[in-house]
């Protein structure tokens, strides 16, 4: 609570547009966490503003856009980029639940036990590579295979919620985080697009929905008030989304659908952090192709496994002096 409370003193009056108002002008804003004022580029429209933090991480926003880009890397909005007196303003809600967590200081919380779930299995096969003839299942399967042999040469201690061709209700997968007592819950899926669709491709990470906020794949659906025992993680999970999203985009080149919200079964009652992947289209003539290679299945498990260390650090507890 207190962290919290430092954010609305470090906010201050001047980023608030009005006492009735919702929104901050962003420029305001982000330099209370930080951030400064950087170069524009050539390319930069005339309704957008770029900052970069201390660490070099930089912030691209655009009136109008349903997304800003983070070090590059897209994350979606629950409201669109504004605009008042020529500055642009972001939304309280977006202000406290997606820059705040990418931009200040992450709750100092040791992660040791890291549970792993392959998405399908059993009778549920998920997406299948028609091309292939290669099924989500096997791919997430063996995907966490080879993450759980790179995190545990990192030192952490790795769990499954399955290490077999098993049918799994997904309630019982989040409950499994708790059983466990893990500390991080990372769910592995890949994609696919309508019935014919052979060119839809890209990752994208989700974070559970905030309470109050739409879900990105809810389209114009209404949003639901009640907060979900996982949102207890909201500034944890956008941490740890974005920096999975950011590994995989830059290590794979593939396309960035962006980091997103979303209320999954295996998100909502999780007593930790935890993220839900999609790392690309098995439907894709393209990506169906990588996905299928042994090769491509490991460079995704190193991405996710180094945006998994990137966050520990950030939320790793300081060591005082002495000891």
């Amino acid at each position: 609570m207190r962290r919290f409370a430092a954010i609305l003193l470090l906010l201050g009056a001047g980023a608030l547009l009005s006492a009735a108002s919702t929104d901050y002008y962003l420029g305001e804003s982000v330099r209370q966490l930080g951030l400064r004022d950087a170069p524009r580029q050539a390319s930069d429209g005339r309704n957008t503003e770029r900052y970069v933090a201390r660490a070099g991480v930089s912030l691209f926003a655009e009136y109008g856009k349903p997304s800003i880009l983070v070090d590059g890397i897209k994350v979606m909005l629950d409201d669109a980029v504004g605009s008042q007196r020529g500055h642009l303003t972001v939304s309280k809600r977006d202000y406290d639940k997606v820059f705040v967590p990418l931009f200040w200081d992450l709750p100092k919380d040791p992660v040791r036990r890291i549970l792993i779930d392959p998405g399908h299995g059993g009778k549920d096969t998920g997406k299948v590579s028609g091309a292939h003839k290669y099924n989500e299942k096997a791919a997430t399967l063996d995907t966490a295979a080879r993450l759980k042999i790179l995190l545990e040469k990192q030192g952490f201690e790795v769990v499954f919620t399955r290490t077999k061709d098993v049918f799994l209700d997904l309630d019982d997968r989040a409950a499994m985080a708790t059983s466990l007592k893990a500390d991080l819950f990372i769910s592995l899926h890949y994609n696919a697009g309508p019935t014919g669709d052979t060119t839809a491709d890209g990752i994208e990470t989700y974070c559970l929905t905030p309470a109050g906020q739409r879900s990105t794949n809810a389209g114009k659906a209404k949003s639901t008030t009640s907060a979900e025992p996982g949102n207890r993680f909201d500034t944890a999970n956008m941490a740890l989304a974005w920096g999975i999203q950011r590994r995989l985009v830059k290590s794979t080149g593939a396309d960035d659908r962006g980091v997103r919200r979303a209320r999954f079964a295996v998100l909502r009652t999780l007593t930790c952090p935890g993220v839900l992947i999609e790392g690309g289209f098995m439907s894709s003539r393209k990506e169906g192709a990588l996905i299928a290679d042994a090769a491509y299945r490991q460079k995704i498990a190193e991405a996710v496994a180094a945006g998994i260390v990137d966050y520990v650090i950030r939320a790793r507890p300081a060591v005082k002096a002495g000891k």
